[in-house]
């Protein structure tokens, strides 16, 4: 009897002090609550815990409720308890990698990125390139490859020609020959087709592999796809529509709802806890969110869909992803 009374005269006096508080302020008190934890003063911690209860906390995303399971957990703790003192802890982390509660900025790490990023002054002296290496088109860098191979084709038969002639006349090359005037044209117009000819290969092999279409590979799927946090809601969004392209649509419906849950956590109606079901979420949901019904019918298709079947179909897919995609609108219009 006379705990039941204590129950009730404290959980009076908790509603009594329910009321709205600052990030600034909640981030305080859980501090507070984890040094009087490790200190050994249970007593004093759930006397500050129990003002939280039934509070909302402000910030400039929207509203949020306090961690009701943190405070009944400080409520019944015991001398010792480092698991609460670490969930604390992790509670405080989250805010802070959320956005909801950053820590001040250090100016002096300011002041060295700055510093870091600054761009030197520019030497005097030195010459300015015009054109930048490799930015000639593909075709003059083509006619510059034929050039240099005819200059070089024509400098080894000028040398042969040059030696072989000077093994019957001890002048050298005789220039003034008409036979070998036309003798040196011919070479030099088989040269030409020959250039020709390799030129018309080349660039017909570059066209073939121009138009050969390039083939998509599937979206692979990896130990990422389990974690929610590993991708942000739009890449999310992205991957659902690769693995429905794809054709599975099993896995689009899971990208659907992960990209909820990260909106959830990044607007701050949800919080996220390592280990909770996706009931435990939709269970901490306000009654007045207009989209908690569309929550509740997309859980219930997912949890279906991924734990009762191993393939889903079109339909399935669609059902969901249109739940998932009002439920993104609220949230966003929302914030």
């Amino acid at each position: 009897m006379r705990r039941a009374l204590a129950i009730l005269l404290l959980l009076a006096a908790a509603s009594a002090h329910a009321g709205t508080y600052s990030v600034s302020d909640y981030v305080a008190a859980l501090r507070r609550w984890r040094t009087h934890l490790a200190a050994g003063n249970v007593v004093q911690a759930r006397t500050e815990a129990a003002r939280y209860r039934n509070s909302e906390v402000v910030w400039s995303g929207g509203r949020f409720h306090t961690d009701e399971s943190l405070i009944t957990a400080i409520e019944n703790a015991q001398r010792g308890d480092r698991s609460l003192v670490s969930r604390i802890d992790i509670t405080i982390r989250e805010l802070q990698l959320s956005g909801v509660a950053g820590p001040a900025p250090d100016p002096k790490l300011l002041q060295q990125v700055a510093a870091e990023q600054k761009m030197p002054e520019l030497a005097p002296g030195g010459t300015i390139q015009t054109t930048a290496p490799g930015s000639h088109s593909y075709m003059e860098q083509l006619a510059e490859g034929i050039a240099q191979v005819y200059r070089w084709i024509a400098k080894v038969v000028s040398a042969i020609a040059e030696w072989f002639f000077s093994l019957f006349f001890e002048a050298g090359v005789p220039t003034e020959t008409p036979g070998m005037r036309w003798l040196v044209i011919a070479v030099t117009i088989a040269i030409a087709l020959m250039i020709v000819v390799i030129a018309v290969q080349v660039i017909r092999r570059a066209r073939r592999a121009a138009a050969t279409p390039l083939v998509s590979s599937e979206p692979m799927s990896s130990r990422r796809d389990d974690d929610p946090l590993s991708r942000g809601a739009t890449e999310w969004e992205r991957y659902a529509a690769q693995l429905a392209a794809a054709g599975k649509f099993r896995e689009a419906i899971r990208a659907w709802y992960h990209a909820v849950l990260v909106t959830s956590y990044n607007s701050g109606v949800l919080h996220f806890r390592k280990g909770r079901t996706n009931w435990e979420y939709v269970a901490t949901l306000a009654p007045s969110l207009a989209w908690r019904p569309e929550m509740i019918e997309l859980t219930r298709r997912f949890e279906q869909e991924w734990y009762g079947s191993e393939q889903s179909t079109p339909d399935a897919l669609d059902h969901c992803s249109e739940r998932a995609q009002r439920i993104l609108t609220a949230l966003r219009g929302a914030a």
